[in-house]
């Protein structure tokens, strides 16, 4: 299987701001590839963290070329300052598809924040 890497553009961690969002939000895009820079085709990059005391989370879809663009309230708002931990799903493969020999995108661990490594 191959190795995951998540190159954003701001997100690692301490995010890098831009000034200008009234909201609060700043941008934050990115893309999501293997060691070889092949883009992970489809999935979803989600994150969250205690922001001022509250639990705040954002996502964002993968599109084809491996990029992501993430939001809270809104796709691509943006996500407020703080540190994320982050996660990395991909479309799940049916019992069948497994069986034809199918493989998942990725390596399970990138699901669960705990394992990803990813902050």
């Amino acid at each position: 299987m191959k190795t995951l890497q998540v190159f954003p553009s701001l997100l690692l961690l301490s995010m890098m701001l831009f000034a200008g969002c009234n909201s609060g939000r700043y941008p934050v895009t990115g893309q999501v590839s293997y060691d070889d820079g092949e883009p992970v085709p489809a999935g979803t990059v989600i994150a969250e963290a205690t922001i001022d005391g509250k639990a705040v989370g954002v996502q964002a879809n993968i599109g084809s070329d491996g990029k992501f663009a993430w939001g809270g309230a809104v796709s691509g708002d943006g996500a407020l300052p703080g540190n994320y931990r982050v996660l990395v799903t991909t479309p799940a493969i049916s019992d069948a598809e497994k069986a034809m020999g199918k493989k998942p995108l990725i390596d399970g661990k990138y699901g669960r924040y705990e394992s990803s490594g990813i902050t």
